[in-house]
């Protein structure tokens, strides 16, 4: 048996054959959509989502999961014979979730360790979190070691996207109506940061996706420069056309990075994002662990 176990959330939008694969621990949280109410990546996955994003009139409601599926997870890790497992969450200024297994942390019987941490990302961002512990839990480390791993990740990991358009964002509240509009009306594509704790932000206003697209290169390319080599992954929600004209602007010279793969972003995320969203995330290679490398790791759809 490893050392330690591995919990998370759906947000970290990992597939099941990552999930199985790494012996993950997943808790889904849940969207309420037309009065149903779905187990993300359990009842709904990510190309049915966005067809139902589609036809309901409402933005559909995520909430955090149910505090007996978090006490069940470790329950039967505990039962296992695992006496440390380390639980990593969506960002709290993206969702509460985090405060259930901060709660349960502290009632574990003597003997039994979890730490929790708050990965200030989601979807593709904490996933890669996620992994990179679960591939040290296979190599045999210790959580101490899966930790530092993750938060020297979470300190220095970013992620752009850029959302096809902001209606959702703003039925969600993080963004108005009169920047709805004026993006509309002028073609104007707004690059969107996960800043600090997880902070949503506007990072850049470009007209059209291709400037939009080039300046989030040339901040990869940046960081690439500042931190050294890159590991990134292109990040979508069902957008071909997006993802395609990448390609070239990521071809240049300049950029010291490595491509991790296409990852689609899951339900809870795409609720606000939309459908035809396309971004990157990167973190430094030299926290990337080999044992991912050629790794199907993340939910992918057909483009």
């Amino acid at each position: 048996m490893r050392k330690f176990a591995i919990v998370t959330d759906s947000a970290s939008d990992l597939n099941r054959a990552a999930i199985e694969r790494f012996d993950i621990r997943v808790v889904p949280l849940h969207i309420v959509a037309d009065g149903h109410d779905y187990r993300d990546g359990v009842d709904i996955q990510i190309d049915e989502y966005l067809d139902l994003l589609r036809e309901v009139k409402e933005l559909p409601q995520t909430s955090q999961p149910a505090p007996a599926d978090f006490v069940e997870t470790y329950r039967t890790l505990v039962d296992e014979g695992y006496t440390d497992i380390l639980s990593i969450h969506i960002a709290r200024e993206l969702s509460s979730t985090i405060e259930t297994p901060r709660f349960l942390a502290k009632q574990m019987p003597a003997g039994v360790r979890i730490e929790v941490i708050d990965s200030y990302s989601a979807t593709v961002g904490q996933g890669a979190m996620v992994l990179e512990a679960a591939a040290i839990a296979e190599a045999g480390g210790t959580m101490d070691e899966a930790i530092e791993r993750v938060l020297a990740i979470r300190d220095t990991a970013k992620i752009h996207f850029i959302p096809d358009n902001l209606s959702n964002l703003v039925k969600g509240g993080r963004a108005t109506r009169a920047q709805h509009l004026a993006t509309s009306i002028l073609n104007v594509k707004v690059v969107i940061e996960v800043g600090e704790h997880g902070c949503i932000e506007v990072a850049h206003k470009a007209k059209g996706l291709r400037n939009a697209i080039a300046f989030m290169v040339r901040q990869l390319t940046r960081r690439s420069q500042e931190l050294g080599e890159l590991t990134y992954y292109k990040l979508h929600t069902r957008s071909p056309k997006a993802i395609k004209m990448l390609e070239k602007p990521l071809e240049t010279n300049e950029l010291n990075g490595v491509c991790g793969g296409i990852a689609t972003i899951g339900p809870c995320i795409a609720t606000h994002v939309g459908e035809g969203a396309v971004g990157l995330l990167s973190y430094p290679s030299a926290l990337h662990s080999p044992l991912l490398d050629g790794v199907d790791m993340f939910l992918k759809a057909d483009i």
